[in-house]
């Protein structure tokens, strides 16, 4: 195969270049019509924003250090001390359904923490009695840490592993303290 060479100087006589001249007498240069690049979003998903609690005192409760709950059954259950033991056994037949849902699927511990202190101020303030909180399975972190952070809270009352309905060991019902903020006022 030859490769065609190509001359410098190309064939082009005067009066050639003459007629373009001629042909091209009124033209004016093209303003700029390019479109500048735009780069290609990326296919890893952002993390969830972090929405912390406008209070910090929200979060006084909850330590990660502190291990009061441990349990080697499946099935959780605890009722604060002084209150009426049978309130676990009527969360677990769903006497109380939720009034309020909050998944944790995808959070780090920092930000289920933060989560959570926010329900618990959220039912607080909106007197709300039975919540459900959605930790999931995964690797057990969660699972492990939502009973610890929960029984350091003075409003929760008791809670127990949700029924099938609200996800099962995945889950957790909440009962709730609703007159505590009435109570502060009054002082």
């Amino acid at each position: 195969m030859q490769r065609k060479t190509f001359s410098s100087q190309p064939n082009v006589t005067t009066d050639d270049s003459e007629l373009f001249r001629q042909s091209v007498a009124g033209a004016r240069p093209l303003l700029q019509d390019k479109i500048t690049p735009v780069s290609k979003r990326s296919k890893k998903k952002a993390p969830p924003a972090l929405n912390l609690p406008k209070n910090d005192q929200d979060l006084f409760y909850f330590s990660d250090g502190y291990e009061g709950f441990i349990s080697d059954t499946v099935s959780l259950s605890y009722v604060q001390p002084g209150d009426d033991p049978r309130l676990a056994s009527r969360l677990k037949r769903a006497e109380f359904q939720p009034q309020v849902v909050l998944d944790l699927h995808g959070l780090t511990q920092l930000q289920a923490k933060a989560e959570l202190a926010g329900l618990l101020a959220y039912c607080q303030q909106q007197q709300v009695n039975c919540a459900c909180v959605v930790h999931g399975k995964g690797l057990g972190i969660l699972a492990r840490k939502v009973p610890n952070w929960l029984i350091q809270h003075p409003n929760v009352r008791a809670f127990h592993t949700a029924p099938k309905s609200w996800g099962k060991h995945g889950a957790l019902l909440l009962l709730l303290k609703v007159n505590h903020l009435e109570e502060e006022m009054r002082r």
